[in-house]
């Protein structure tokens, strides 16, 4: 006890630099710790968010883009596709549920998606209030976006073109809320849902409109109904490998997997976690080295301290273990530091996530990943105090007396 408190003195006599020393560490074990919970908890977040969705089939084209734009609902649509035809290729024993979905419009920031009730299955939801819409302009919200518009079931709203929340708002076309679905944790609790047909009558609308304003004949709906894209939910494991390579192989579309297309994205940010990691792990080796430096340049100072302690009886083992004391304090400080800025950090990231993207980070650090962190740390803070501890200890106490 007289070692610790001996060595907190110390540490108050030079606690500008100790200070210095822990800041360093910190700011390195909160790199290591953030990487190594962002790593996981990133898919975790997005496997929620594309909830049942275990197929995209879009436009030829990026499959990335499809996954983001029509699972994750944070990109903007790319094309349209002929809604019977894609319902035709997806007819298989292996797909559970399929649904097309028309994108373009929103109401105040909040996506509108237009669909068939299909969609519950896809995406297992169910109705918790009102019920589901029986013709176009009626709409079903999900849980996030009822509570964010503030709007139940009958209550109505008007829609806008684009996802701005300034939008031109279609003012001849109000939207009856008729239900609010119970929360999913996935993508469709930001949707705010109609019948598909709400959207190509209202784009048709637009379209006569643009065409008088500029005398251009307007090209109307009567073609074959097209959509967005189709999300689809597989019945079995084994449809995951050949239903993309079937849809693949026709001319007109693309398929896009959200589980495989998340991990490959993750695979391109691993090098920038690993690069986290080795900056954090760099800070925390310039840390140790900044506190050995101070260690070895206080262990010269204090001549006088360690031949008084060695004249009382305190043997070189005691003496050495000062400066272990010191490193310890400063480490566990550290430590402690490090902790709290990784939750800081966390938490504004899961924020900003679930404000920008609707993703519910649920970050957790495993036992194993600690005693990392925690077993790093003790190791550096080792390294810092053990040339300083050897000199102290190995010191004749003849020298210490003639200083």
């Amino acid at each position: 006890m007289g070692l610790v408190l001996l060595a907190a003195a110390y540490l108050r006599r030079r606690w500008g630099q100790a200070l210095l020393s822990m800041v360093v560490g910190a700011l390195g074990i909160s790199a290591v710790a953030t990487a190594m919970i962002g790593i996981e908890a990133l898919p975790e977040a997005a496997q929620r968010s594309w909830g049942g969705v275990d197929l995209v089939v879009g436009p030829k084209g990026s499959a990335l883009d499809l996954v983001l734009c029509c699972a994750l609902h944070v990109a903007d649509p790319r094309g349209i596709i002929p809604q019977n035809a894609a319902m035709e290729a997806l007819r298989n024993p292996m797909i559970a549920a399929a649904a097309p979905i028309a994108l373009g419009d929103s109401v105040r920031g909040w996506r509108i998606m237009g669909t068939t009730p299909r969609i519950l299955a896809v995406y297992e939801a169910e109705v918790a209030s009102g019920r589901m819409w029986e013709k176009p302009l009626e709409a079903v919200l999900g849980a996030r976006a009822a509570q964010a518009l503030n709007l139940g079931p009958g209550g109505a709203f008007l829609g806008a073109h684009g996802m701005a929340a300034s939008g031109e708002e279609h003012a001849e076309f109000h939207y009856t809320v008729v239900g609010v679905l119970a929360p999913t944790g996935s993508a469709l609790d930001r949707l705010v849902l109609s019948d598909i047909e709400t959207v190509r009558i209202i784009h048709e609308a637009h379209a006569r409109e643009l065409a008088a304003e500029s005398g251009v004949a307007p090209r109307l709906m009567d073609a074959p109904p097209t959509a967005t894209a189709i999300v689809a939910s597989y019945r079995s494991p084994v449809a995951a490998v050949q239903i993309p390579r079937m849809i693949d192989a026709t001319p007109a579309f693309s398929a896009g997997s959200p589980t495989f297309e998340i991990a490959r994205l993750m695979s391109y940010l691993r090098p920038l976690t690993l690069a986290a990691t080795g900056l954090g792990v760099l800070l925390v080796g310039i840390a140790a080295a900044g506190a050995a430096a101070g260690l070895m340049a206080t262990m010269n100072a204090r001549t006088r301290d360690l031949a008084l302690l060695r004249a009382l009886g305190a043997g070189p083992l005691k003496t050495g273990l000062v400066a272990f004391a010191e490193a310890s304090m400063i480490a566990a400080a550290a430590l402690a530091a490090g902790a709290m800025a990784t939750w800081l950090l966390i938490a504004l990231a899961a924020r900003e996530l679930m404000e920008r993207f609707g993703l519910l980070l649920t970050p957790h650090f495993e036992l194993r990943n600690a005693a990392y962190v925690i077993a790093g740390t003790a190791v550096a803070a080792a390294a810092a105090a053990l040339f300083p501890a050897i000199r102290a200890a190995r010191t004749p106490i003849e020298e210490l007396l003639q200083s």
